[in-house]
């Protein structure tokens, strides 16, 4: 594999740990930075520009990552493509359906390779999880709650995060994450959406909530709040299959518990989870289920196949009910960095073979700002 020429738009916080993470790539070679804040100083190894348009003008540049506030995404990307690079750019897409359209529009003229942000798709909690939901183990996804409790000390009143002219607020700039991670495990489109929020003043938006119908049943519920202290920080995604409870802790995906009737089968595939560890298994002939309190009158059960669970109508095999917790044993830190230089080498192989399937593509992207918007109006 070439070693391929990367420049960075925006060097804030997070356009440095791309750097400390892309630098590590064997074939990839940090080459240029565009800082506005001219904090950057450059070396013998990588460039700095202050403009970001005069990066756009180095040839040797082969993959630009925009790292910006979304408002700006539309223009750098557009504009990027146009140069010839390909873009790695960070969530949202943009901020409104027409500039990301707009974008698409551009990859479509230019034949470009551009990826979306959704690092979370490459944690390998939730891919794991999608591969158990399309191999059917844990039957269909029907209710998924999403809780995020975020700190605001790190953004003081004018900070472009309350801007939602730059921002899009809460939900497009950052709840667009788990939009996807639940459409990733749903498989789903979403048919209707309901929102509500909550401004602590004229400009700060500071908490939101919504509700999404998706067009096979599934109903999803999110909440975010950035309206708290460092020290109450959590997130949890709660997720009920038919056959399966699972409840994950982290906005970066680091551990959780699941609750799943299985077979052989099925009991199998749940140790390609990350760190999986079972705490209990019941066969369910011995499970005492009290979902009726005693003295209800049951139907004669004589005739039911014990091995054949019903959901929504649905038969399933099981005959094990296994409860466990799975963790993933490095730092926050160490997980966000391989899933950003997944997305990065992921991008690169579209680069090298056209016919290589993404793992977030633009439309990915684009479904789940549409839901934002949706859900922020």
């Amino acid at each position: 594999m070439k070693k391929y020429k990367v420049g960075i738009i925006g060097y804030g916080g997070f356009g440095k740990f791309l750097h400390h993470w892309f630098a590590q790539l064997e074939h990839v070679d940090v080459a240029a930075v565009s800082d506005s804040g001219n904090h950057f100083k450059g070396d013998e190894h990588c460039k700095s520009y202050r403009d970001w348009k005069e990066l756009l003008k180095n040839p040797e540049i082969e993959i630009v990552c925009i790292v910006t506030p979304p408002g700006l995404h539309a223009d750098m990307a557009c504009a990027a493509m146009k140069a010839g690079k390909h873009v790695l750019l960070e969530k949202p897409v943009s901020i409104t359906e027409e500039s990301a359209q707009q974008i698409l529009d551009v990859q479509q003229e230019t034949g470009m390779i551009i990826t979306v942000d959704h690092m979370i798709r490459y944690n390998p909690i939730i891919q794991n999880l999608m591969e158990l939901g399309n191999s059917g183990a844990l039957g269909k996804l029907r209710h998924a709650v999403v809780n995020n409790y975020a700190q605001d000390a790190s953004l003081p009143p004018n900070h472009w995060f309350w801007d939602e002219e730059m921002s899009g607020g809460i939900f497009i700039e950052h709840g667009v994450h788990f939009f996807d991670i639940v459409n990733a495990l749903g498989k789903q489109q979403y048919s209707e959406v309901y929102g509500c929020s909550h401004h602590r003043n004229e400009s700060q938006r500071d908490r939101v909530a919504a509700m999404v119908l998706y067009d096979e049943g599934l109903i999803a519920s999110y909440y975010h709040a950035f309206s708290g202290p460092g020290l109450f920080e959590q997130t949890t995604i709660n997720l009920a299959y038919d056959l399966g409870r699972v409840i994950i802790e982290g906005w970066m995906p680091m551990k959780g518990t699941i609750k799943a009737l299985v077979n052989q089968q099925t009991k199998a595939q749940l140790n390609s989870i990350p760190g999986w560890e079972v705490i209990n298994t019941e066969k369910l002939n011995d499970s005492n289920d009290v979902s009726r309190p005693e003295g209800w009158g049951d139907a004669d059960s004589s005739n039911v196949d014990d091995t054949v669970i019903y959901c929504g109508g649905i038969g399933y095999q099981a005959d094990e009910l296994v409860s466990g917790s799975f963790e993933i044993h490095q730092t926050k830190g160490e997980v966000y960095g391989k899933c950003v230089q997944s997305i990065l080498s992921d991008m690169i192989k579209k680069i090298e073979n056209r016919d290589h399937e993404l793992q977030i593509t633009i439309e990915d992207a684009m479904k789940a700002l549409k839901i934002a918007i949706l859900a922020s109006k």
